[in-house]
């Protein structure tokens, strides 16, 4: 579907820093606009990134099922899973470890701000993880994925009424998937 290209280290962390940086000015500013305080993000620092790390692993293990070769022959998931393999892992494949670990932090923090920190407030679960999903959009399998993972991440947000817990779960998340997709996972030459 998308034809993406090996992006240069450098181009990688400035568009990074750049589209992450306009989500956090935008959360910001909304945030400020509409009266959200988003700040304390948690109540408890240690048990918010206890379960924000214990609550990637799930998804990050589905995201490895996904990648596996039992996937392949699924109808929507064995495309998803060609385009992750064969074009996502192409734009990380000259980043290096610690690159990774900005790319996630970046991405865990300004986004989180943004749908549960902002648009959740305002708009409720629902309407802040259909827009994550389409904010996410790859493919329409990995739309209905992003949302189901924008309401998890919104589920465990008001339930526990901490920003940390979906901010460290989506970064946990990030790294995981990334780490495995660069260094785990073996382009596909035959498609």
């Amino acid at each position: 579907m998308f034809n993406f290209t090996v992006y240069p280290r450098y181009k990688l962390l400035i568009l990074t820093c750049l589209v992450e940086g306009i989500v956090l000015m935008v959360a910001l500013i909304i945030a400020k606009y509409c009266g959200v305080n988003l700040l304390p993000l948690t109540q408890n620092v240690f048990r918010d990134i206890v379960i924000g790390t214990f609550g990637a692993l799930f998804p990050l293990a589905l995201f490895m099922l996904l990648l596996s070769e039992k996937a392949e022959g699924l109808p929507s998931l064995g495309s998803l899973r060609s385009v992750i393999i064969n074009d996502i892992r192409a734009i990380f494949s000259e980043a290096k470890f610690t690159d990774l670990c900005l790319i996630a932090v970046c991405a865990g923090l300004a986004e989180e701000l943004l749908f549960r920190g902002v648009i959740q407030v305002k708009l409720g679960i629902v309407g802040a993880s259909i827009i994550f999903g389409l904010l996410h959009f790859i493919t329409p399998a990995y739309f209905v994925i992003a949302t189901i993972m924008g309401f998890y991440l919104g589920i465990l947000y008001q339930y526990y009424d901490s920003l940390l817990i979906p901010i460290q779960l989506h970064f946990i998340y990030d790294l995981g998937a990334l780490v495995y997709l660069k260094y785990f996972v073996k382009s596909q030459t035959n498609q």
